[in-house]
This record gives C-alpha cells, structure tokens and sequence, in this order.
C-alpha cells in the first residue's frame, strides 16, 4: 500500500499516526490479518453454524485486539470485520474499499461523525473492512443502542420482509423528535446524513441503518455515528439513491412530479418538515454540492480500479446536478 489504509493519506505503507489514534487508541497494529481468507470462513461457519451458499450475504466476525493483533473472538469485541460478501450483485470483490471510502468521504469532506473504519488484508492478501465498534465501552459494556426499525416496532415478523423500507425519512425525523430530548440538533445531523446518501447513491440506508445511542450518564439519547455507507450504485447499478421516500404518504413536490427524481425543492422541503433553520440548511446544501473536487480526490486515492473510480464520480456528479437543481426557480 501506499496510502494509509484508514484515511487514505498519501505516503503511508500502514496506518498513519492519526488513524492508529481513532482506531487502536495510539497502538501500533499491522493492517495484515494474522489469518487466512479460508481460516475467517471455518472460525465463523463454527462460530454461526452458517454454510455458505452461491446467493450468501456479507458475513461478519467480531474481532479484538490482543498485544497489537486483530484475533478472532466468537462474541463481544471491540471491531466488527467484514470481508468481500459473497452473492450474484456486480463488483462485490470492491465492496470493502467502496465502504471504506464512503465513510472516508463522509468525515473527511462533509465532517459527518462516522464510526471509525479502515482497510485490512488477510494473509493471503484479500482486502476485508475493519470498523470499530461505537457501542462498546473500556470496560467491555455496552452502551443501550436501538435502530429505527427497533424503534418503530417493526420486524419481519410483524411487518413482513420489506419491513425495513416501510417508513419514510420524514417518518424518522418524527420518531427522533419523539424519543430525542434535543432534537433540533440530533435532526440536523439526521438530515445531513440522508442528503450525503443520496449524493453517493446509498440505497440501501434504510431503517436499521440509523440508531438512536443512550449517554450512559445522562440517559439521553442521540444518532449514532453513521455506519454502513457505500456507493450501491456500482454493485446494483438500477439502485435508487435513497432506500426510503422522503415524505410519508404519498405527499410529492411539484419538483418531482414535473422531473421524477429529488432534488433541490424535494429536500428544503424535508428541512421545513424537520424544522430545520433555513439558513442553516442551505449552508450545508451549499457545502454539499461544492466539495466535487474533493470528493474525487478522495476516489483517486482509493484502490477502486481507474474504472470504478470513473464510475463513482460519474454517479457523485449526477447528484450534485440533482441536488443544484431547484424546479420552483427555474420556473419563476
């Protein structure tokens, strides 16, 4: 590697200083796996008793540090590790690095608190994703956390398979006004984080993909950092770039019913319905739609192949269009 496989910063051949800081608390720990693709398989069919089959879904392992090395744990751990998923969707063999460098995009250029992530490799060489887990305490407990779908009440069981695409974001924004005693602040973030979706085509940030987390000496309750971010664009490339409706209902702007897609209009609207400050909102839809330039940096210092990287600003820059794009002044 040349560039440090957390932040992407040029001129590193492991993680960099800062990286080791957020990721390890300043320990130094190779970004090589002391374990093999084939041995990960075996440790978790054993742990899980899940076999793996053509269709498959990304599998996960927890993992905790032990004297400078990521090992293997059957429960608890400080990390979660994902490897390359197995199944029938396109370029599944990048979906590490595409994590990664969303989640790199997310706080580096748009200072969305995520949870801490990086590259790894095992020894034979395949790239895996590293997060680090934002609910785990020093002490090994664990802080209360509970996705919306937990939230709303809503299951498979309950609600069927599609259960986690049933609300909309607006939908959301009521259930973390409900349960969130400042939630003005806590919706700022929330909305931040549902325009970032879309502007790198992530489909798939349904309802268990935001969590409200308790502040153990408070007992408020706050978002988590964010988690889960990809580009599902390059490995569904009919994907949505929302996985939910904006509104509840079947409430659309003049916008989208002139055009068939969301832009401008379609979130100042949600902002007004979050009861987001104007001003505020705009400031960051400005911010949003200006950092092209360092968002394609930031994908040329990835290890996506020079196609997925075309790719990937291909789909940034179709959002930043849609997002500029406001029906109500173009008509005036």
């Amino acid at each position: 590697m040349t560039n440090c496989p957390g932040c992407l910063k040029d001129g590193h051949s492991t993680y960099c200083l800062p990286c080791r800081k957020r990721l390890f608390d300043g320990k130094r720990v190779s970004h090589v796996l002391p374990f093999s693709r084939p041995v990960y398989e075996e440790a978790h069919s054993a742990a899980t008793g899940d076999r793996l089959s053509i269709s498959g879904i990304q599998t996960k392992m927890p993992l905790v540090l032990r004297a400078g090395r990521l090992e293997m744990a059957k429960t608890g751990g400080q990390y979660i590790l994902k490897p390359i998923p197995h199944g029938a969707f396109q370029r599944l063999d990048i979906v590490p690095v595409n994590e990664n460098l969303t989640m790199q995009i997310a706080r580096q250029v748009l200072g969305i608190r995520v949870a801490e992530n990086a590259l790894v490799e095992f020894e034979d060489g395949e790239l895996a994703y590293l997060v680090r887990r934002f609910d785990v305490q020093a002490d090994g407990s664990r802080h209360l956390q509970e996705d919306f779908a937990q939230i709303a009440g809503r299951s498979e069981e309950s609600h069927g398979k599609n259960y986690k695409y049933d609300l909309s974001y607006e939908e959301i924004g009521g259930l973390i006004r409900k349960h969130v005693a400042a939630y003005q602040v806590e919706m700022e973030k929330f909305l931040r984080l549902v325009v970032f979706n879309y502007l790198v085509h992530n489909g798939d940030a349904h309802l268990k993909n935001f969590s409200l987390i308790r502040n153990e000496e408070g007992g408020d309750y706050t978002l988590t950092p964010a988690y889960d971010l990809l580009n599902t664009r390059l490995h569904v490339p009919n994907e949505s770039r929302t996985a939910l409706l904006l509104f509840r209902g079947d409430f659309e702007t003049e916008s989208f019913r002139i055009n068939g897609f969301y832009a401008y209009d379609d979130f100042q609207e949600l902002a007004h319905r979050l009861e987001l400050h104007p001003a505020r909102f705009q400031r960051f839809m400005n911010t949003a739609v200006g950092k092209g330039a360092e968002i394609f940096s930031l994908i040329d210092r990835s290890v996506l192949a020079r196609q997925c990287k075309q790719l990937y600003k291909d789909h940034v820059s179709d959002s930043i269009r849609a997002l500029s794009y406001s029906y109500a002044k173009a008509s005036k």
